[in-house]
């Protein structure tokens, strides 16, 4: 699809702006010589109202807990979610997710294809990559692949291969393309992915990336909203029914899809289940790693947003009507526990509570 995809774009930007507090992926080329855009430069705003605001995500580190959110903002818990503390960011962008290999490693990530880094357990954070790097990553990956493949008839559009599309497209894009998911694979290596088929991947701890497309099967460019880790094998999920699975260091396959839904995330239950959930209470289940999905009764009449599994292995799914939907069945069935604000976010505290993130911040209970 490429550069031809401006009606789809538009549909698909919609479904994006679920994750990522109803901003907009804009659309317009990077001049030559302009200056980065100020969200990029600009540090977070440090202000009392800081946990008022939108969070998508939760991470855990150690005993701490790391909330990320609009503007840039990133908090800090350290008593299981009762206070909360915002700490300086070189960068006001909203970010989407957090993540941590040790309980000092760990980045974040989000809008304009910004990653931080933090090696003291998020007290401070540096900033290692932006969108318009990220793009030109995935080109020069792109460029490497098309000058090693064997000669080939060009396609008949012109445009090359998908892959090279895809990263035109991205460059194209400017610093507008968000990542959505990051995946700690080690303490050195991680992987990252986004919108319209973003996937790089670092081996030094986030200090240099590499474009990884190439074992990302995305020929469409599709957004890729989470991934997770189910023993040796990565499971990925995204628009449109994206499923990809495979082992860490090999070419990841797509898997059939029953259902053509958009899917935000996916969650491991047990060793042998994950669960993917999405658009208009969607909800899938795999039992062979992820070569195979079937469709269950959906478990609400709203996008499933974000997901969790507690250490007593209760799934835990929240709904952009706010409702949280638990399992004690590895997802086999589901009770509903009602609310009113979408549920952004989702993690277990240290002591066993359960922290949600909104539109209105972050909420501590028992569960």
């Amino acid at each position: 699809m490429g550069l031809q995809r401006t009606s789809t774009g538009l549909r698909r930007r919609h479904t994006l702006a679920l994750l990522t507090a109803g901003a907009v992926l804009g659309l317009g080329r990077r001049a030559p010589a302009v200056a980065l855009p100020a969200e990029l430069v600009q540090p977070a705003v440090i202000t009392p109202a800081a946990a008022f605001g939108l969070f998508n995500h939760v991470g855990v580190a150690g005993d701490r807990l790391v909330a990320v959110g609009e503007r840039g903002r990133i908090l800090l818990s350290d008593d299981s979610g009762r206070t909360w503390r915002q700490v300086a960011v070189p960068v006001s962008v909203t970010l989407v997710t957090a993540r941590f290999a040790t309980p000092q490693l760990g980045w974040a990530a989000g809008e304009m294809g910004v990653i931080l880094k933090t090696q003291d357990g998020g007290e401070s954070w540096k900033l290692v990559l932006n969108g318009f790097d990220a793009a030109n990553l995935m080109l020069a990956e792109a460029k490497a692949d098309a000058a090693s493949a064997p000669p080939m008839p060009a396609p008949d559009d012109g445009l090359g291969t998908p892959e090279m599309q895809n990263a035109q497209t991205l460059v194209s894009f400017g610093a507008s393309v968000p990542f959505l998911s990051l995946l700690p694979l080690s303490a050195s290596r991680i992987q990252a992915f986004g919108a319209y088929g973003l996937a790089l991947e670092s081996l030094d701890a986030g200090e240099t990336w590499r474009g990884i497309a190439a074992r990302v099967p995305d020929p469409q460019g599709l957004h890729i909203y989470g991934a997770a880790l189910m023993g040796q094998n990565l499971i990925a999920v995204g628009e449109a029914g994206l499923l990809l699975h495979g082992a860490v260091d090999s070419p990841l396959a797509t898997a059939t899809s029953p259902d053509q839904g958009s899917l935000f995330g996916v969650v491991i239950p047990t060793p042998s289940t994950a669960l993917a959930f999405g658009l208009q209470g969607t909800l899938l289940r795999t039992f062979d790693f992820g070569a195979s999905w079937q469709a269950q009764s959906p478990v609400s009449a709203n996008g499933v947003l974000c997901g969790t599994v507690l250490r007593d292995r209760l799934v835990v799914l929240g709904d952009e009507s706010g409702n949280l939907l638990l399992s004690t069945d590895a997802g086999g069935s589901f009770r509903t526990l009602p609310g009113t604000l979408p549920i952004t976010a989702l993690a277990q505290a240290p002591d066993g509570a359960l922290i949600t993130g909104s539109p209105a911040g972050l909420r501590r209970m028992e569960v």
